[in-house]
């Protein structure tokens, strides 16, 4: 892990490692995932452009947003973020990438504020529900989606450096699932949800979490989404995880940052 401004060719920054419900330490899951072929928001929450500043980016190389879903936690910075790259000057076409649902729920958001034909330009994507689908592709990196296990459409996140040839993986909200796995297979990192004690089917127990990194032979796990009870004895939850994984685990906390 890394802490200080870019080196490497890709990094990943945690923006946000808490659930649904944010604590005074630890801000709602979100990612930014800086590259010099352009960067990524992965989902949208609290405060984006003063967290883009406090990492180190340029708000100027951000490419888009890809949203997971359309729970609140995970989208409803999207209106501030776009006022605020308008005020910082930026006029160049921001992209927005997500499935249909959440599509409709963000352009509703923006609607709110009159934000969604102006200031700033916004492209569309749709992401659909396709396991590993090539969502985006530069002369850097490839961007995979696929469907996961939540209360509402969700999708997943697989992202290799060509320049490394190392693989980052995003659970998001989800429940342990065959297409998480197949997505995961042989990451370097695994960002992946830690939500609940018991079985639930919309969100993942630390022995869950043990289960898909273990059969999708990930290089590390790092918990995000952690539910409050959780963070406070981290302990317990890695060793219920390293019954099935024996590999590197780890809580992100907020503004951590990850090479790729």
């Amino acid at each position: 892990m890394e802490t200080n401004r870019h080196r490497g060719p890709e990094r990943i920054a945690v923006l946000g490692s808490g659930p649904a419900l944010a604590s005074e330490d630890r801000d709602n899951t979100y990612f930014l995932f800086e590259s010099v072929a352009g960067s990524l928001f992965i989902d949208c929450a609290g405060s984006p452009f003063h967290k883009l500043l406090k990492v180190g980016a340029d708000p100027n190389e951000l490419a888009g947003v890809m949203l997971t879903h359309s729970h609140p936690d995970h989208l409803y910075g999207l209106p501030s973020l776009v006022h605020e790259l308008w005020l910082h000057g930026r006029r160049e076409t921001l992209h927005v990438f997500a499935n249909e649902s959440t599509h409709r729920v963000s352009r509703d958001l923006l609607d709110v504020f009159q934000l969604r034909s102006k200031p700033l330009p916004l492209e569309w994507h749709v992401i659909p529900n396709d396991e590993e689908y090539p969502l985006l592709e530069t002369d850097r990196y490839l961007v995979q989606t696929t469907p996961v296990r939540h209360e509402v459409p969700t999708c997943g996140v697989r992202i290799t450096s060509f320049e490394t040839g190392k693989v980052a993986a995003f659970s998001a909200d989800t429940s342990p699932c065959p297409e998480l796995i197949s997505l995961a297979r042989g990451a370097d990192l695994l960002f992946h949800e830690c939500s609940v004690d018991e079985p639930h089917p919309f969100h993942s127990t630390p022995e869950g979490v043990g289960e898909v990194a273990a059969e999708a032979d990930v290089g590390q796990v790092i918990l995000v989404h952690c539910h409050h009870n959780l963070v406070k004895e981290p302990y317990l939850s890695i060793a219920k995880i390293s019954k099935r994984y024996h590999g590197e685990i780890r809580f992100a906390e907020d503004f951590d940052v990850y090479g790729l």
